[in-house]
């Protein structure tokens, strides 16, 4: 596992603290998911407005099938991400990810980044494939684990019960992790050190 905490510079090169998660992040990561737009929390899986399911959420955060991480600027969380992978039986090669980036941090690279240590944490673990879902809404999700490699492998219908009780079909992506990583590898060689989008080079003319 890389040394933590480590640093990072978004797109604009804003400079991030990345760490895992711990116990005492509870009011933190709290008040990270009450400042999300009800449409960016409204597919999560538990009502995390609610410090308890939060709290119940964090004591599964040091399990060993769990590795969770976030980002923060100075003391608040910006990014929360998790890789969760079975420890026995037949699906102990895969992992299943996601990323939750608050909404004045998106599109500026926090994604990807904390998809980028996702990834390593999944290839010291061994892990060989990797599963996210979004649910059909999630457009702008959908396109970033797109551009990471992975595929739509199928489509869950009616599989999810939004907080205001709608049904919505859940699409699986996987990818295989090699490919994942050269794709993120890619995705990384376009930035500077400071997390800036590089201008494309210049091909000299023949």
């Amino acid at each position: 596992m890389g040394s933590f905490p480590k640093t990072a510079h978004l797109k604009d090169g804003t400079e991030v603290v990345l760490r895992p998660l711990h116990k005492d992040d509870l009011d933190r990561s709290h008040q990270f998911f009450l400042a999300l737009p009800e449409e960016d929390r409204l597919y999560l899986r538990m009502d995390v407005t609610d410090r308890q399911n939060v709290g119940i959420r964090m004591e599964h955060s040091d399990a060993v099938e769990r590795w969770s991480l976030v980002a923060l600027l100075g003391e608040k969380i910006i990014g929360d991400a998790f890789l969760l992978q079975p420890r026995h039986g037949w699906k102990q090669h895969t992992a299943e990810i996601r990323c939750v980036v608050a909404h004045s941090y998106q599109g500026r690279g926090l994604g990807t980044i904390m998809l980028k240590e996702l990834f390593q944490e999944a290839t010291r673990r061994r892990v060989e494939k990797v599963i996210g879902a979004v649910t059909a809404e999630e457009t702008s999700g959908k396109r970033i684990v797109e551009a990471l490699g992975f595929r739509q492998e199928m489509i869950r219908h009616n599989h999810m019960r939004s907080l205001h009780g709608e049904l919505h079909d859940v699409i699986i992506m996987t990818a295989d992790i090699n490919e994942a990583w050269a794709r993120m590898e890619d995705l990384m060689h376009g930035m500077d050190g400071r997390g800036r989008e590089r201008h494309p080079r210049r091909r000299a003319k023949p």
